[in-house]
């Protein structure tokens, strides 16, 4: 007991560290999440005819950025929709990220814009594309639902309403 406990306790701590430091500015030997984007953005500006269902973020400790799931149904059949970017007034910092593997190894790194072909659905989960949201204002609870606007190579800004979710959420359905 007294091992498992102090495991725990030094896996935090171990943790708590790399994630401190590397909002400090302070290399840590992983990945730079903060990186240009390794491809250029878009310039297709794409159709606005677009629906985001179960959206939810998973809401993590002030010194880790949370995650953000959601799903894009392209209602359009002629066109792609393209998403720049997330804002919203809870979380100072918002990025577009897509988690990829190479030779058995898994890497995150920011992506300027997301395409969904004409008539396609894209579902941005844990493992694939997602968003990263970082510097909550204080005080964000799982549960609440709060306002995040979708912008969209078009220029348009959809407001949808996305629940908080606990660090141990996987899916929508998690509490």
């Amino acid at each position: 007991m007294k091992f498992a406990l102090c495991s725990a306790v030094i896996s935090a701590c171990v943790f708590s560290s790399v994630a401190v430091a590397h909002h400090n500015g302070t290399e840590h030997g992983h990945h730079d999440m903060h990186a240009a984007p390794a491809r250029v953005a878009s310039t297709v500006k794409g159709s606005d005819q677009v629906r985001v269902e179960d959206c939810w973020i998973r809401l993590l400790p002030n010194v880790a950025p949370s995650g953000g799931f959601f799903v894009l149904r392209n209602q359009d059949k002629s066109e792609p929709v393209v998403l720049k970017a997330l804002e919203t007034e809870v979380f100072a910092m918002t990025m577009l990220h897509e988690t990829t593997e190479k030779n058995g190894m898994s890497a995150m790194g920011m992506v300027p814009d997301v395409i969904v072909p004409p008539g396609q659905t894209l579902a941005f989960k844990p493992g694939s594309f997602h968003a990263m949201l970082e510097k909550p204002v204080a005080g964000l609870k799982a549960g609440q639902q709060i306002t995040v606007n979708f912008v969209l190579g078009t220029g348009k800004k959809l407001p949808v309403q996305c629940t908080l979710k606990s660090p141990s959420a996987r899916k929508f359905s998690d509490q």
